[in-house]
């Protein structure tokens, strides 16, 4: 069996530990993947997956079917960027991923000034908070919130970033007593990632502060905050430029992750992401306030 079509659906099921988590990586459907698995299982002659009750397990075969197309996989990247690199023109396919709270931030103008300047890429927005594989190509630039991105990749931080804590006019004259330090509660929104469900800084501040709601996700958090049921903390780019939400007085603004412009190194030099690169960061740089805030 030495179909490179076929054997990437192998690897995917064996990364994705099944059918279902195949698919969604490459982009096809469950019936493609089941039909691709039963196509290999002929070509190779046996069985290359146990079908169990939780699941699909890779037999020995499957095993070593999916990592010789890993090699192969690393082949066909390598190839791809080596001709990538040799690209010498601003034009081709360029895909950026990005946290989607961060566009808001500015970055759609830094986007909308590379499209005027260079109108024959054909550029390609993924907002998402997953992080993709630049190694695997699923995309060329990254913009990455982050205190330790991959060492194997290339770029810079662009701006360092600071939080602040946000709320309602409402909610800030409802609890201007305790916001004076008198020791009565404090409802906050707490994320599911943070080490404390209060952050000890803001404990030290307000000592009677106490978990109103636990959520995952920075979206929810604003639109929970906007009803003036809690005070929120968030990135000051976000904070500031939301119509309903104001600062918290008296909480200062704490450090937060900085923001990272990322490449492939081969990639480095070719017109298309250089160039991406230099307007984005410069973009960065110049809205670097937004992003700091000032006590």
């Amino acid at each position: 069996m030495q179909d490179w079509d076929t054997l990437r659906y192998v690897l995917a099921i064996v990364r994705e530990g099944g059918l279902s988590g195949a698919a969604r990586a490459l982009g096809v459907n469950h019936a493609t993947v089941s039909r691709q698995l039963d196509k290999a299982e002929a070509a190779a002659g046996t069985q290359l997956f146990t079908r169990l009750a939780t699941g699909l397990v890779p037999t020995g075969a499957g095993q070593e079917a999916a990592q010789r197309a890993a090699a192969m996989e690393a082949e066909v990247l390598a190839l791809d960027l080596a001709l990538a690199a040799r690209d010498e023109r601003a034009t081709g396919k360029l895909t950026v991923t990005v946290p989607p709270l961060i566009t808001a931030s500015g970055f759609a103008e830094d986007v909308a000034a590379y499209r005027k300047t260079y109108p024959g890429v054909d550029l390609r927005i993924l907002g998402d908070n997953q992080i993709l594989d630049l190694h695997r190509r699923e995309a060329d630039i990254a913009i990455r919130v982050s205190s330790d991105p991959a060492e194997s990749l290339w770029g810079r931080a662009v701006t360092q970033q600071r939080a602040g804590w946000f709320a309602t006019s409402g909610f800030i004259e409802r609890h201007a007593a305790a916001l004076r330090g008198d020791g009565t509660a404090v409802p906050v929104i707490s994320f599911t990632g943070w080490a404390d469900p209060v952050p000890k800084g803001l404990l030290q501040n307000l000592p009677g502060s106490v978990v109103a709601l636990t959520t995952d996700d920075m979206v929810s958090a604003v639109a929970l905050a906007e009803t003036g049921a809690a005070m929120v903390r968030m990135p000051h780019f976000l904070g500031a430029r939301h119509a309903m939400l104001g600062r918290v007085p008296g909480l200062p603004l704490v450090d937060y992750l900085p923001i990272w412009i990322l490449t492939h190194p081969d990639l480095r030099r070719v017109p298309r992401v250089a160039e991406f690169m230099r307007i984005a960061g410069e973009g960065f740089a110049a809205r670097r306030p937004l992003y700091l805030g000032s006590d």
